[in-house]
């Protein structure tokens, strides 16, 4: 189980570095970062939502989406802001620096969140 979880990780870091240049790419053909999130988000919604029923949610399930709360929901934005942000800065600074830089606020967050946790 730990070798698969180990795989996993791997794999998903390695479709971020696949994943952010093709939205950004989106946004040059389109001539938009916001206008190359629709399709992106649109086509994850009904990804999400077959991914759900092929593992067994029913269609009563996506009722408890009201059980929610709300600022949980900010995740969607946060999200938005990160594909909008990514489209706009991978073409200025390239991938690499990009990656570098993604990870340094991933680590500096964690960093500060983790202190804020334990002095709370």
């Amino acid at each position: 189980m730990i070798l698969q979880n180990l795989v996993l990780g791997l794999t998903l870091g390695a479709v971020v570095a696949i994943y952010f240049p093709m939205i950004a790419k989106s946004a040059q053909v389109l001539g938009s970062a916001p206008l190359a999130n629709v399709p992106f988000f649109g086509i994850a919604f009904m990804s999400s939502v077959i991914i759900a029923f092929a593992s067994g949610s029913r269609l009563t399930d996506f009722g408890k989406f009201t059980q929610i709360p709300p600022v949980l929901l900010s995740a969607g934005v946060m999200s938005a802001g990160l594909i909008i942000g990514s489209s706009f800065l991978i073409p200025k600074i390239g991938l690499g620096a990009f990656v570098v830089l993604l990870v340094a606020g991933q680590i500096l967050a964690g960093l500060v969140l983790g202190r804020l946790a334990s002095s709370g």
